[in-house]
């Protein structure tokens, strides 16, 4: 769009909201066309173009977190889990460390290698407790690569936490990110499948409001033979993006390999 168009349309929409508000209009009004992605964001590719065009920035942020949060009310759907592993395959092919904490004990390593990943069986570890997990998780990031947090309903996981719990897990996690520059991928199941209901995350624990970026899988389909998966599409919304503008959406496929 030329600098004659843009203008053009700024003064259409400052016409809009002077009738509609009957008050002078600011002088200039945020506007998509204006979004120039930070500098200096490092980036991690997910090997899908349509979903690192959508985020604007070219990939998952370094020394931050992403949340991907799986479609329907189950704990954990295949989706999710596939959509995680071949982005880790790709990381894989670029000879990166690949690390998956499993705490909802809802990551399917066969899928996962069906989608791409290679002996996922040897990059999982399911702890028995957060603190366990934040263990893993601190020493995986001493290492450029990505890690993935499997948390299923962060809620009904962390149910039995206290406050001083969840603020001590709290600023772990925040001080583990900050201090790395490996790839934080958490993979959460909504309740009553909304992303944005509150009770999604025990008070304390804000992960909605911690992640940079959230994604939410939508319109979900499978293609099966026999029986069995043969492949997967569905799209991906970003629905939060404190480095870009949220709300565009990515549609991915994905081919299950069979053995």
């Amino acid at each position: 769009m030329g600098q004659k168009s843009s203008r053009r349309v700024r003064k259409v929409i400052e016409n809009v909201a002077r009738i509609l508000g009957d008050r002078p209009a600011p002088q200039r009004l945020p506007m998509t066309l204006d979004f120039t992605p930070p500098a200096d964001i490092q980036t991690l590719s997910t090997g899908f173009r349509p979903l690192d065009k959508a985020m604007d920035i070219g990939g998952f942020p370094c020394g931050r977190i992403t949340e991907l949060i799986s479609s329907g009310d189950t704990a954990l759907s295949g989706g999710a889990t596939c959509v995680a592993a071949r982005i880790a395959a790709k990381v894989q092919r670029k000879q990166q460390v690949v690390t998956i904490i499993d705490m909802s004990h809802g990551f399917d390593p066969w899928q996962a290698e069906r989608c791409g990943l290679v002996a996922p069986q040897l990059l999982l570890t399911r702890p028995d407790t957060m603190f366990d997990a934040l263990t893993t998780l601190e020493n995986a990031a001493r290492t450029d690569g990505l890690v993935i947090m499997v948390m299923g309903v962060v809620s009904e996981l962390l149910n039995h936490a206290g406050p001083d719990t969840l603020k001590t897990l709290l600023g772990r996690l925040r001080t583990i990110s900050k201090q790395s520059n490996s790839v934080f991928l958490w993979l959460t199941s909504p309740l009553k499948d909304d992303p944005f209901n509150p009770e999604n995350y025990p008070i304390g624990f804000p992960l909605m409001e911690l992640a940079d970026i959230r994604l939410w899988i939508q319109d979900e389909t499978w293609t099966h033979k026999d029986g069995i998966a043969t492949s997967y599409k569905a799209t991906l919304t970003v629905i939060k993006n404190r480095l870009g503008i949220a709300g565009k959406g990515a549609d991915i496929r994905i081919k299950l390999t069979s053995f």
